[in-house]
């Protein structure tokens, strides 16, 4: 009972400590961090590749081979790609986002109007969609800059989640 109790706490303890050393370096060195765990992602897809390639070669099962070959290629390709050009990938990604903003923005704006129109009027809706139009324009003409800006931004929240923790594994273990 008391292990279990333990365990429990202690892995709250941990997740907390890892959080707020995620947030700091996300906080104090975004680009430096956003690369480092965008290399960290390709080396664990090149790892899944060759472990797939490695179940690939023992296996005796001939209808998952095509599968097995594909996310073997799959996740070797990607892999490489990431490992050669991190800030291509953070820039890519960056642009989705941003893509996702402008068509977020626009729905938002139609269905402002589309309430007015009814005599229904929500400022709040016209707001966000002024709000997401911006966030996606600016992500789309500086997408470097944006991840820069989106890695501080959720190193103050992993900061704030990570200190959290830690008050509530602190506490939980003195009651």
């Amino acid at each position: 009972m008391k292990n279990e109790y333990l365990r429990k706490h202690s892995s709250g303890f941990l997740r907390g400590a890892i959080m707020v050393i995620l947030g700091l370096a996300l906080l104090f060195y975004p680009g430096f961090t956003l690369v480092s765990i965008t290399q960290v992602v390709a080396i664990l897809l090149l790892v899944k590749g060759a472990m797939a390639g490695l179940i690939l070669l023992l296996s005796r099962n001939h209808r998952s081979r095509s599968s097995m070959v594909l996310e073997l290629v799959f996740d070797v390709g990607i892999g490489l790609l990431i490992l050669y050009n991190p800030r291509g990938t953070i820039s890519f990604f960056v642009v989705i986002l941003a893509i996702w903003a402008l068509i977020g923005g626009v729905l938002m704006a139609f269905s402002f109007h589309t309430f007015r129109k009814a005599g229904l009027v929500n400022w709040g809706l016209f707001l966000n969609s002024i709000i997401a139009l911006t966030f996606g324009l600016v992500l789309i003409f500086e997408p470097l800059r944006g991840g820069v800006a989106l890695a501080t931004l959720i190193g103050a929240f992993a900061l704030i989640y990570g200190i959290s923790n830690l008050l509530t594994s602190t506490f939980q273990r003195r009651s």
